[in-house]
């Protein structure tokens, strides 16, 4: 998550020791573009590790990108959860090949058992181009055992986004995820995005 995901916004939340998961999503925006996300991640010790992939096609170019995360999270209190997460990021064939750090606070407040909202404020530190702030709020709400509604409203290169998605829990361990992204101000575009995660213990 919980948030996570292909979501923009994330939970202060990590995965239980000995676990790891697996994850892929698809992106289709109005304006052509598309993204296609792999990626994994294991809990190694107090942080939990993750590497990604990602092919773009934009303007009619493709892109390659890699990244590495190291996110870290503690309840402070009883339904009250902090964290942070560092990504760092690299384009192939580009100049520079490092192209993006991001570091991100995170917090999660647990209201009830069905629901939980989470804040994000962070900033891309970018090599090649200006720094830009990124962030957002978002509600997650369990409508039924194996279904959650998430609403976000989040900043993201430079654009603002108002975001509604659907979580379906298909068995213990598997997810399948569907939103909409709608472009409120900035340069890129509103999208649809479809995801599936896979968590699992650890032989």
């Amino acid at each position: 998550m919980a948030a996570g995901g292909h979501h923009a916004v994330d939970d202060a939340a990590i995965t239980d020791p000995g676990g790891c998961k697996l994850e892929t999503w698809w992106t289709a925006a109005s304006g052509g573009d598309r993204l296609l996300h792999a990626g994994g991640g294991c809990r190694v010790g107090v942080v939990e590790l993750n590497a990604a992939a990602e092919h773009t096609r934009a303007d009619g170019a493709n892109e390659n990108i890699t990244g590495l995360q190291m996110k870290w999270a503690t309840e402070v209190v009883p339904g009250f959860s902090a964290g942070l997460s560092l990504v760092a990021s690299w384009q192939a064939h580009a100049q520079p090949r490092h192209q993006t750090d991001t570091l991100v606070t995170l917090f999660t407040w647990a209201v009830r058992d069905d629901l939980a909202l989470h804040l994000n404020l962070g900033r891309d530190f970018n090599h090649a181009n200006a720094d830009q702030n990124r962030g957002g709020i978002s509600a997650e709400w369990r409508a039924q055992p194996n279904w959650s509604i998430v609403a976000e409203r989040y900043l993201d290169s430079g654009t603002h986004f108002l975001r509604g998605g659907v979580r379906w829990a298909v068995a213990k361990g598997w997810s399948l995820d569907l939103s909409r992204a709608q472009h409120l101000h900035g340069p890129a575009d509103s999208n649809w995005t479809v995801g599936a995660t896979w968590q699992f213990e650890r032989p």
